[in-house]
């Protein structure tokens, strides 16, 4: 579904990334791991269409080339995005904010049908659509964002870090719910903070480090690899990792 080629990001004289690949298949999580400022955000923007990319980057989706395009037309072509931070609009409640995520064309006319889906996956929002969002935990407002996108109705979803500034009950709440979604076909690319908890979901992750991807395989061998244990797991070992059934 999607795929990256060569992606490069220039802020100014800083190349924030370059030559990144990658590629996220159908009901598949890939995770995108590198400390703070490796640029993976970066990545995830420039896919979106929120950040212009360099000359050379291809990225398809769906076999159709959407570099270049506008980020409202990247949505319509099936790639959302939940940004760090959320975004979500709390004045507004729970209802009105999911029917925000149905404005692309692609979601028109099955709007009611998504909504079951994303109050099946999030049952939290179908008791409480009416209330502010701002009123609303940490937690249950990460479920706003993530139910919003997908009402857009798309093939990829990608999120920045969806468990900061959660609990780790919350986050693991999160996490089984990301499974659900990948089991429901759509496709996932995940940035993510927590290592342990991220490869314990994932079919694939990548290791970025400095703009530029330093390592790709399962999400299972990332897990065992004690050089990513050391960088990335706090350098316990791989059975600590905390289950998410």
């Amino acid at each position: 579904m999607l795929e990256v080629s060569n992606l490069g990001v220039r802020y100014g004289r800083h190349m924030a990334l370059q030559g990144v690949s990658l590629h996220v298949g159908k009901g598949e999580i890939s995770v995108m791991l590198g400390a703070n400022g490796a640029g993976k955000s970066s990545l995830l923007k420039a896919v979106a269409g929120i950040v212009p990319s360099e000359p050379g980057t291809e990225i398809r989706m769906n076999g159709r080339v959407i570099s270049g395009l506008a980020a409202h037309l990247i949505v319509e072509h099936g790639i959302a995005l939940v940004p760090e931070g959320r975004g979500v609009f709390g004045e507004l409640t729970v209802e009105e904010n999911l029917a925000l995520g149905a404005f692309a064309k692609r979601a028109r006319g099955s709007e009611q049908s998504t909504l079951r889906l994303v109050h099946e996956l999030f049952p939290r929002l179908a008791e409480r659509k009416r209330q502010q969002v701002r009123t609303m935990s940490g937690g249950e407002q990460q479920m706003v964002a993530i139910g919003r996108a997908l009402m857009s109705m798309p093939d990829i979803l990608m999120l920045d870090e969806p468990s900061l500034g959660l609990s780790p009950l919350l986050s693991k709440e999160l996490f089984r719910s990301l499974k659900k979604i990948a089991a429901s076909g759509f496709g996932i690319l995940l940035v993510e903070q927590n290592a342990r908890l991220s490869l314990k979901i994932a079919d694939r992750g990548y290791l970025i480090e400095n703009g530029a991807i330093a390592g790709e395989d399962t999400a299972h061998n990332l897990r065992h690899n004690p050089a990513v244990i050391n960088a990335y797991l706090g350098g316990g070992g791989a059975d600590q990792t905390p289950a998410v059934s």
